[in-house]
């Protein structure tokens, strides 16, 4: 007896491949454009920001004393108003201010402070801060308490105002990172005798970032 012949094999079919599409050279051009764009940007930040930086100006161009006095026990009650000038000297670069801390002093001690909200300050700006400090009761050193007193006599007091913020710098879409400026401003010489701004001297301060 003859086996009967195997039914034959079906064979698949191969698929066929798909032409490649090309990459459509407008498209191209665009993305070559927004990154030529992105490193002309960061190269300006890195010019601007990390290179050479210009060191902001801080001048106090006011300051007087209300309802000032020392109790026995060297408490210090007083309203102290100052008016300070920042000015950002950059010409393409912004200075944005996430925070703000006024405090002012007599000998390195503190006997107030602020905080300022946030603000931004545009190229070749002057921002004036307009602010009260009150002291409510705050203790002094026997030294600090001796020597105010002193110096109240004279009619004159001399005070030191201190200025941390965080800032960062912008130009055009790029943003640096956050940085601490400090600023020292002393000696501010305030009339305690009345509230009148007359003779007050212009403090430059000092910044350091």
């Amino acid at each position: 007896m003859v086996p009967p012949n195997p039914p034959p094999r079906r064979t698949q079919p191969h698929p066929q491949a798909l032409p490649a599409r090309g990459l459509n050279p407008v498209l191209c051009i665009i993305i070559a454009l927004i990154l030529l764009g992105l490193l002309v940007g960061l190269a300006i930040l890195i010019t601007y920001l990390t290179l050479r930086p210009k060191r902001l100006v801080y001048t106090v161009e006011a300051a007087s004393v209300q309802d000032f006095a020392i109790a026995k026990d060297d408490h210090i009650s007083a309203k102290f108003d100052y008016v300070i000038k920042s000015y950002n000297p950059e010409k393409h670069v912004s200075v944005r201010y996430h925070s703000m801390r006024i405090s002012t002093a007599h000998h390195n001690q503190s006997v107030a402070h602020k905080e300022i909200p946030a603000f931004k300050q545009h190229p070749k700006n002057d921002t004036r801060i307009e602010t009260q400090l009150v002291s409510h009761n705050v203790a002094l050193s026997k030294f600090n308490a001796k020597d105010l007193r002193a110096e109240t006599t004279k009619g004159v007091i001399e005070m030191e105002v201190y200025i941390t913020a965080r800032v960062s710098y912008k130009t055009w879409i790029f943003r640096s990172r956050r940085r601490t400026l400090k600023a020292v401003c002393t000696p501010v010489m305030i009339n305690v005798t009345s509230n009148s701004l007359n003779g007050f001297q212009r403090v430059l301060c000092r910044t350091r970032l």
